[in-house]
């Protein structure tokens, strides 16, 4: 009697090539980092501005400028990342070191890197020289963020 071999199929075999596949890959990837993109602004954005009663102001005032020099930061920060942006946790402060908030880019992946972003008021405005004499005006004078900030990285594994 002859043997009959019975040999599994290989992942090529069913699959066949993967060079089709690697497009679909590459969409579903930049998709998912659109998403934690978007997510990371408007996150940041709202939390800084529920703010006001912790920084003693009427409202925080977000310029666009900031965010968007913010965003550009974070994402060549993360390039070098196994995750990218959506393995990494931001925490905000304010210049005296108060924490404002803490955003996780997206729930579902792991950490694998902090950014600790600390954020300055602009100190050429009215409201904030007239808030330093007058305290009860700063409690109801909005609060305009400078578009200079700190940003610092920290990676959560060791690296090789």
């Amino acid at each position: 009697m002859e043997r009959v071999k019975h040999m599994r199929p290989s992942l090529y075999d069913v699959l066949g090539p993967l060079e089709k596949f690697c497009e679909d890959f590459g969409a579903i990837e930049v998709e998912g980092e659109a998403a934690a993109r978007e997510s990371l602004v408007e996150e940041l954005t709202k939390e800084v501005r529920s703010r006001a009663l912790e920084l003693e102001c009427g409202e925080v005032v977000v310029p666009a400028e900031l965010i968007e020099k913010v965003k550009e930061r974070v994402l060549r920060l993360a390039a070098s990342e196994p995750c990218g942006l959506r393995g990494g946790v931001m925490h905000v402060r304010y210049q005296d070191g108060q924490e404002l908030a803490r955003v996780v880019v997206d729930p579902c992946m792991p950490n694998t890197f902090e950014l600790y972003l600390t954020l300055q008021p602009d100190t050429s405005t009215w409201y904030h020289k007239m808030g330093r004499i007058i305290k009860p005006l700063r409690r109801s004078s909005p609060l305009l963020l400078s578009t200079n900030f700190v940003l610092e990285k920290r990676k959560l594994y060791p690296e090789e």
